[in-house]
């Protein structure tokens, strides 16, 4: 777990701070965001609770069915 921050720490903190130096706000804000989800999925795989994608886009489908259909 500590050689996952060792690796992807300087990797997305490098660029931030380099974005950030040319006062480009409006990218380093965007890379930031996506760092940090891709930051956290790979947390998960480390802590070897991978998140699976498929199973929480099937989870919101089926909430969103039960909704409408209460609904109805």
């Amino acid at each position: 777990m500590l050689m996952l921050h060792i690796l992807l720490a300087p990797l997305i903190g490098l660029p931030m701070l380099g974005l950030l130096r040319k006062r480009l706000y409006r990218d380093a804000a965007v890379f930031g965001a996506v760092s940090v989800i891709g930051y956290g999925l790979w947390i998960c795989i480390a802590n070897h609770r991978p998140f699976i994608i498929t199973i929480f886009i099937e989870r919101m489908i089926e909430m969103l069915k039960s909704i409408s259909t209460t609904m109805i």
